[in-house]
C-alpha cells in the first residue's frame, strides 16, 4: 500500500517537473511559470490599491454620497464573487485556462485606470464593475494554472499570496507618496495604469496546460470524481456565514469615516492608514490559521466578530480632528486588520473542514454566490441609513446586527456538518 502511494508520488512530482518533456526551472524555489504569475499579481495589486486606498474619497470629491459608495462596493463585489464560480466551470468546460486568465487582466488593468477620469459616479461605476469583471474571470482559471505548474502546491500558492500582498503594500505607500506630492486623486488614479501594462506584458508569456495532460493530473492526484450531494445542514452554515459577511463592514466606508478623524491638511495619511491594516491582515492570517487549527475555528472567529463589533462602536461615537483622533483611527486600522485575518481566511477554511473533500469546489460556489449576493444588500442598507441618518446611525446598525450574528453563529451546532465531511 505504501509503496504504491509512493511510486503515485513519484508520478506526480514527475509530471510536475516534467512538464513539455523537460523539467521546470525555479526562481525562489517555485517554477518560472508560478513565478511569472506572482509578478503579474504583484502589478496588478500595485495597480489594484493604489486606487482602493482613495477611491472613496474620489467619489466623494465627485459628488458620491455614502449610498453611491455601498451601491458601487455592493454591485462591484457581487459581480465578481458570482463570476468565479461561472468562469471556472466555463473554464473546465472548454478545457482552457489562459484565454480567461490573459482575457481577465487585461480587462481589469486597462479599464480601472480610466476611473480618475470619471466626470461623474455612474462612470465610476461601469469602470469599476468593467474591472471586477475581469477579476471573476481571471480568478480560478489562474488559480488551476498554478496548481498544475506547482513544484510543491503550499510554496507555490504561498509565494503567489506573498507576491499579491506585497503589491497591496507599494500600491498603498505609492498612493500616500503621491498625496504628500500633492498629486491630485484622478492623477493617482490613472498613474496605475503604467503597473497594469506591465501586468499584462507579463501575463502574455505564461503557457497554457495542454487539455488532456490537465484531465490526467486531474485523475491523477483526485481520481475518478465523487457526485456527492451538499447537505441541508452545510447549507445552514453557508446561510450563517452569508449573515456574518452582512454584518461585516466595507472597507470603503472605513476609508471615508477616517476623513472624519483628521484635518484636511493630513488627508494624505489615509492610505497609510489602509497600508497598515494590510500589514497586521499579513501578519496575523498565518498566526490566526494556526490558532484555529489548535482551538478550532469557531472561536477564532468569535474573536475575530468581537473586535469588528468594538470597532463599530468605536467609529459611531462623535469625534474632532486632533492629535487623539488620529492615534484612534490608527488603532482602528490596526484592530479592522486584526477581524480581517481571524474571519476571512478562517471562513474559508471552515467551508473546506465542512464539506467533504468531494464537494469542496461546489461548497466554494455556494460561499462565494453568498457572500456575492448579500454584500451588494450590506452595503446599500448601510450607505442608506449613512445618508438618511447619520454614520452614529449607521454603525449602530450594524452592531446591532453584527451582535445578533454573533449569537447564531455562536449557538449553532455543527458537529453533525463535521461527521458527515469525515465520512464523505
Amino acid at each position: 500500500m505504501s509503496e504504491k502511494s509512493t511510486n503515485n508520488n513519484n508520478n506526480n512530482n514527475n509530471n510536475n517537473n516534467n512538464n513539455n518533456n523537460h523539467p521546470q526551472r525555479t526562481i525562489l524555489g517555485v517554477s518560472v511559470q508560478v513565478f511569472i504569475m506572482g509578478l503579474v499579481s504583484l502589478f496588478t495589486d500595485i495597480s489594484s490599491e493604489m486606487i482602493q486606498s482613495i477611491l472613496p474619497l474620489f467619489i466623494f470629491s465627485i459628488g458620491g454620497t455614502a449610498l453611491i459608495l455601498g451601491l458601487i462596493s455592493g454591485v462591484t463585489t457581487a459581480l465578481s464573487n458570482i463570476l468565479k464560480g461561472i468562469t471556472g466551470w466555463m473554464s473546465d468546460k472548454v478545457n482552457k485556462r489562459k484565454p480567461f486568465v490573459v482575457a481577465g487582466y487585461a480587462i481589469s488593468n486597462l479599464s480601472k485606470p480610466f476611473i480618475g477620469l470619471s466626470p461623474s459616479w455612474e462612470f465610476v461605476l461601469a469602470l469599476k464593475s468593467t474591472d471586477r469583471i475581469g477579476k471573476g474571470l481571471r480568478t480560478s482559471s489562474r488559480d488551476a494554472l498554478i496548481s498544475y505548474y506547482a513544484i510543491e502546491r503550499g510554496r507555490s500558492f504561498g509565494f503567489h499570496r506573498a507576491m499579491d500582498t506585497l503589491g497591496a503594500v507599494i500600491g498603498s505607500l505609492l498612493a500616500f507618496i503621491f498625496l504628500l506630492l500633492l498629486w491630485s486623486y484622478s492623477q493617482i488614479i490613472f498613474f496605475s495604469i503604467i503597473p497594469g501594462i506591465c501586468a499584462i506584458i507579463l501575463i502574455l508569456s505564461v503557457k497554457d496546460v495542454d487539455p488532456n495532460q490537465f484531465d490526467e493530473t486531474k485523475l491523477r492526484f483526485h481520481g475518478i470524481p465523487k457526485v456527492d450531494k451538499i447537505s441541508k445542514n452545510f447549507l445552514k452554515l453557508i446561510l450563517i456565514l452569508g449573515v456574518i459577511e452582512f454584518a461585516s463592514l466595507d472597507i470603503a466606508f472605513l476609508i471615508i469615516r477616517a476623513a472624519d478623524y483628521v484635518s484636511l491638511d493630513l488627508i494624505f495619511l489615509i492610505p497609510l492608514f489602509y497600508l497598515l491594516s494590510n500589514i497586521v491582515y499579513t501578519c496575523l492570517s498565518p498566526v490566526n490559521g494556526i490558532l484555529s487549527d489548535r482551538i478550532g475555528r469557531k472561536p477564532v472567529i468569535l474573536i475575530g466578530l468581537s473586535i469588528l463589533l468594538i470597532t463599530s462602536i468605536m467609529l459611531a461615537c462623535p469625534v474632532n480632528p486632533s492629535l487623539s483622533s488620529l492615534i484612534l483611527i490608527i488603532i482602528i486600522f490596526l484592530l479592522y486588520g486584526f477581524y480581517m485575518s481571524a474571519v476571512d481566511p478562517i471562513s474559508r477554511a471552515y467551508i473546506a473542514d465542512l464539506a467533504g473533500k468531494n464537494k469542496r469546489g461546489r461548497a466554494y460556489g455556494y460561499y462565494y454566490l453568498s457572500v456575492g449576493l448579500i454584500s451588494m444588500t450590506e452595503s446599500l442598507i448601510f450607505g442608506l441609513i449613512y445618508d438618511q441618518f447619520s454614520y452614529t446611525w449607521a454603525f449602530i446598525y450594524a452592531s446591532i446586527l453584527l451582535f445578533i450574528s454573533m449569537i447564531i453563529f455562536g449557538m449553532t451546532d455543527f458537529s453533525k456538518i463535521t461527521k458527515q465531511s469525515e465520512i464523505s
